[in-house]
């Protein structure tokens, strides 16, 4: 592959989403919800290179730490899950062979503000060039390699959006922490002290190991740990991330992509989808803020024509420079001047009504688009909420499956208790009957039973009292 564009690369992390992210996040990748620009009619040559196989990610999630065994704070701050994007400009795209169309929209920030946006021309699956194909297999093959396969729990590459791009998240899993040491008593118990809170209240509180400087004392604890800081300090701590973009760099032109790594040591920060979205909306508003002022400035204008008009004595004094005609036929003459005048006008301010009526009409219509995304939270929350309600109904009807089975369980040991009771009775029984010492072994009933039951069970002879001879 010898590909000459020398384009570049984009690789951003997302590392802070909570159990709260989960259930929308899941909603965007399976159902497209929450998306700004998308076609629906390309969103069927999206790959799924780990699909959902739960009923939503909030359970997947908790599905795979539940069977992994993976220990991890049940707290709603606890960071979940960690997302990246993997992609590169259209351009990049274009040098390797896919094609693009006009969407009929412009950029409104950045460097491209008041171009044509383009997006990707997909009408079928030969439309996605295999070198598309390979580069988005390889950004997969680095995720793996970088996070491990089984802590991925999503991953899809978007050819609907206006950008195609590799979109996945996966579970920051470490298998090994640190942990403060706390004092103990000689069995094993942690030595608590009594503090006050801000409040003034008294809790026991663990105490902390220290060793001769004052300083905390830490061990490390393997295991399988869902743990958000300590996977990033493993990866390099706060030069993780340009390690991670030197790394890919690397590892993607080894490939024969040509992309740059940008620039080393830069602070920019990358805006993240929403973020975009939100300045585009910003500079679009700005937009319709000067039509708006342009427009107001202009009716203005058109009233102070039309108010001036009347006050003006140049149409009047045209009587005085008129001879030779009825006085009634030149005030008609005049007065049909002054009322083509003030038709004039007021045509002029129909034309600039219509105008701004237009501008109405674009600024409503835009309007709108901005608020597809407020429609399809609400549309999302409103499914969110019935999701919830049909899995309270899940939990009820477990509830009383749970409870039906703990009181089987409960008569079930009550009965297993009488027949253990029984057993013990009959035990003692046969063995008073049959002159035995009890047993310690339950065996030993089960092969006296058998015996009674198939008639082979022969009663011992018993000896005279006086009779010493040892048994052979």
């Amino acid at each position: 592959m010898n590909n000459i564009y020398n384009g570049k690369q984009v690789l951003r992390f997302a590392t802070k989403y909570k159990a709260k992210d989960l259930f929308n996040i899941g909603q965007e990748l399976t159902k497209r919800k929450g998306t700004g620009n998308y076609d629906s009619k390309r969103t069927e040559f999206n790959v799924d290179y780990v699909p959902m196989k739960e009923r939503n990610l909030y359970q997947q999630v908790k599905k795979i730490l539940k069977e992994r065994d993976i220990e991890y704070l049940k707290k709603d701050s606890t960071n979940m899950l960690n997302g990246v994007v993997f992609t590169s400009g259209n351009e990049f795209f274009q040098s390797l062979g896919m094609k693009f169309k006009d969407s009929g929209r412009t950029y409104k920030t950045g460097n491209k503000k008041g171009q044509s946006v383009f997006v990707p021309d997909i009408n079928s699956k030969e439309d996605i060039p295999l070198e598309v194909t390979y580069y988005f297999d390889s950004c997969m093959e680095f995720l793996t390699d970088l996070v491990g396969k089984e802590n991925i729990v999503m991953a899809q590459v978007h050819y609907d959006e206006d950008t195609p791009h590799l979109q996945a998240y996966f579970l920051p899993i470490v298998n090994e922490v640190k942990r403060k040491v706390y004092k103990k008593d000689n069995e094993g118990n942690t030595i608590k002290e009594e503090v006050k809170d801000s409040n003034g209240n008294v809790k026991l509180v663990p105490i902390l190991e220290r060793d001769n400087n004052g300083k905390i004392i830490y061990e490390n604890v393997k295991g399988k740990f869902l743990n958000n800081d300590q996977f990033w300090k493993d990866l390099g701590g706060k030069n993780s991330f340009a390690k991670l973009q030197d790394k890919f760099n690397k590892f993607i032109n080894e490939r024969g992509f040509k992309l740059d790594r940008g620039n080393i040591g830069s602070h920019a920060k990358n805006q993240t989808k929403l973020e975009y979205q939100i300045s585009e909306l910003k500079a679009e508003l700005s937009d319709l803020k000067e039509e708006l002022n342009y427009t107001t400035q202009e009716i203005e204008t058109n009233r102070n024509s039309l108010q001036n008009m009347d006050k003006s004595d140049n149409i009047t004094n045209l009587k005085k420079g008129i001879t030779g005609y009825n006085s009634k036929d030149v005030d008609k003459l005049i007065y049909y001047a002054k009322t083509l005048e003030k038709d004039k006008v007021i045509s002029d301010n129909k034309i600039k009504q219509q105008e701004i009526q237009i501008t109405r009409l674009l600024t409503f219509n835009n309007r709108f688009k901005a608020n597809k995304e407020y429609l399809k939270q609400k549309e999302m929350l409103k499914e969110q909420q019935q999701e919830i309600k049909d899995l309270k109904s899940e939990l009820e009807k477990k509830d009383l499956l749970i409870n039906s089975l703990k009181s089987i369980k409960s008569k079930l040991e009550e009965q297993i208790d009488r027949w253990k009771n029984l057993f013990s009775k009959m035990a003692n029984a046969i063995d008073k009957i049959l002159g035995r010492t009890k047993s310690k072994y339950i065996e030993d009933y089960e092969d006296l039973a058998d015996s009674i039951n198939y008639n082979y069970y022969k009663k011992p002879k018993e000896k005279d009292k006086d009779d010493f001879e040892i048994g052979i």
